[in-house]
């Protein structure tokens, strides 16, 4: 009988026993790593356990005999009773299939997390989950093993209509999209602990801000720090645009600002950046207009989180790297949202949302419109004028509240509406100088922006703690992420590629006219704001497999930032 059968008779399968026995084995071993230490003395009940490691023993030992009683059932025969017993249970399992599965995919998202989360150093933040973590690791442990095993069992016996129907697609996405997240967050905390960044972020600016807002005020009163601040008529003011610190309001009202790592929030900001890559990808794959694998889709996501600034800028939490991470996050939100044919008026508000964090993220509204119309064309044969002036309509007014809105910001701040507050910025003295001299944007800048982003080099430095010393005030794009050398072929004439191409060049030739390069950095960390069109570029042109020169050129990009990252919060 075959595995896509839509009947399920236990008797005829001979995996299942199989399985419960193994799944029997796995849970016996994690019930003797549950009993055997000790607890504390004076907590101590009977065999050595306190009363609630006794009470969970219990429930565990109770899973255990129910476990083995199946294996029993299904291998030999105990009377008529049985035979009516899993006649009854098969009917079920095809009745409440889907709703069964549905279960079992919701208790292994919850157990995979909690195991995850539970590993130092992530727990150390989230120390409410120490005492549950020490006492259910095993049993939760086991708990996930046991479900991973019943959807592969469910999966290969349902019938071939079953397995390919909407709801077990959007399952498998749901499972896909949330393990992504865990696994992206799980390495980036894990990272950070490795090269000793965990704790409370220095320079963030916008936990203190949030909590300033909630009491009434534009400005840090008292602040620990002042680098990067505008003292303006005795105040410190952030002179950053306020997103981060809108979004910290509801953690700075619960928990206050002084409880606030702003580093993990960054890492769950960069895992999310992840997720949404993936999903870029899928919907291009799936409009056709790439053609990769699963596995180089992986690859694509390895290299846009490890093998680029994002890594470190992902992992610091310092207030001018978040802001970068969370315009990336809004920008791509923005791309998946046009690729799924969401209305104009959305589009419009996510950018708004970028630019209350980064106003330099408009730049990349070509790659947006673009998308559009190209599922436009597709769709209708054609693109009229009057289509393409509507969306744009659409989009504008989110966008022109969010530039407004920043206006009076600074108005409210510092008096004067377009003053973001870098004039007097307490910065190094050559930004300030720049800024007082030529402004915050000038054509004074663009040769040495151009030279730090696509030419500069690191130094050699035999004397020092780092032989190869990255130069702190950029270094070119091209030699931290090396795999961009593949942006250089030849590409087609659609309306998606231009546009990504648009916003790529519209945006670099506003940050070259930059009043500084980045400052303090590794790489050239305002690569961020045009990263997600250049990945989708990235994308065009493979085949299902990207070619191993391409992968060799992922594995020195990943180990330059890994590199670059230890030397930023070390050096």
């Amino acid at each position: 009988m075959s595995f896509r059968s839509r009947k399920f008779h236990l008797k005829e399968k001979n995996i299942i026993p199989i399985s419960l026995g193994v799944n029997a084995i796995v849970g016996m071993i994690l019930f003797v790593i549950f009993v055997l230490p000790r607890s504390e003395p004076n907590n101590q009940l009977i065999f050595g356990l306190s009363t609630s490691r006794v009470l969970i023993a219990l429930i565990f030992l109770f899973l255990l005999l129910f476990n083995i009683g199946i294996i029993l059932l299904s291998i030999f025969e105990f009377g008529s009773w049985q035979k009516k017993l899993k006649t009854k249970i098969s009917g079920l399992i095809v009745r409440y299939n889907i709703g069964i599965i549905v279960t079992l995919y919701a208790v292994l998202i919850f157990t995979a997390t909690f195991l995850l989360l539970s590993i130092p150093p992530i727990i150390r933040p989230l120390s409410f989950l120490e005492p549950f973590s020490a006492r259910l690791s095993s049993i939760i442990g086991w708990l996930f093993f046991s479900n991973l095993l019943f959807i592969i069992l469910l999966r290969a016996i349902m019938s071939e209509e079953e397995s390919n129907s909407q709801l077990i697609a959007r399952l498998d996405q749901a499972l896909t999209v949330f393990g992504l997240f865990i696994i992206i967050f799980f390495l980036y905390a894990h990272f950070a602990a490795l090269i000793g960044w965990v704790g409370k972020t220095k320079y963030s600016f916008f936990d203190l801000l949030a909590e300033q807002f909630i009491q009434g005020k534009l400005y840090i009163e008292n602040p620990p720090y002042t680098h990067d601040l505008t003292l303006y008529k005795g105040n410190w003011y952030a002179p950053m645009p306020p997103l981060p610190a809108i979004l910290m309001m509801p953690l700075a009202y619960f928990v206050g600002a002084a409880n606030i790592s702003t580093s993990y929030l960054s890492m769950v900001a960069s895992a999310i950046n992840g997720v949404l890559l993936f999903l870029i990808l899928k919907e291009l794959n799936a409009r056709k207009w790439i053609s990769l694998s699963t596995r180089s889709i992986f690859i694509l996501i390895t290299l846009f989180l490890f093998g680029t600034p994002h890594l470190w800028m992902g992992i610091s939490g310092r207030g001018w790297y978040f802001s970068q991470i969370l315009t990336l996050l809004f920008l791509a939100l923005a791309a998946y949202a046009t690729l799924r044919k969401r209305s104009a008026w959305l589009i419009g508000a996510l950018i708004a949302i970028a630019i209350m964090a980064r106003p330099t993220g408009i730049m990349t509204s070509s790659f947006y419109f673009a998308i559009a119309m190209q599922i436009k064309k597709e769709e209708n044969g054609e693109v009229t004028l009057k289509e393409a002036v509507q969306w744009i309509a659409k989009t504008l007014p989110s966008i022109g509240l969010a530039i407004i809105g920043l206006l009076i910001y600074n108005y409210l701040r510092f008096e004067n509406f377009f003053d973001f507050g870098y004039v007097t910025v307490n910065a190094g003295p050559e930004i300030v100088h720049n800024v007082q001299t030529w402004g915050t944007f000038s054509a004074h800048f663009i040769p040495t922006n151009l030279q730090v982003m696509l030419f500069k080099l690191p130094f050699w430095n035999p004397d020092g703690r780092w032989l190869i010393e990255p130069s702190a005030t950029g270094m070119s794009i091209f030699l931290t992420t090396p795999a961009l050398i593949y942006l250089f072929r030849r590409y087609s004439k659609d309306w998606w590629i231009i546009g990504s191409w648009t916003a790529v060049f519209l945006t670099v030739g506003l940050l070259s006219l930059y009043h500084n390069t980045g400052a303090h950095q590794f790489g050239y960390r305002y690569i961020l704001d045009f990263l997600t069109p250049l990945m989708v570029l990235l994308a065009v042109g493979f085949k299902k497999k990207t070619p191993w020169h391409f992968q060799l050129l992922v594995i020195a990009s990943i180990a330059i930032n890994l590199y670059g990252a230890h030397w930023f919060m070390n050096g």
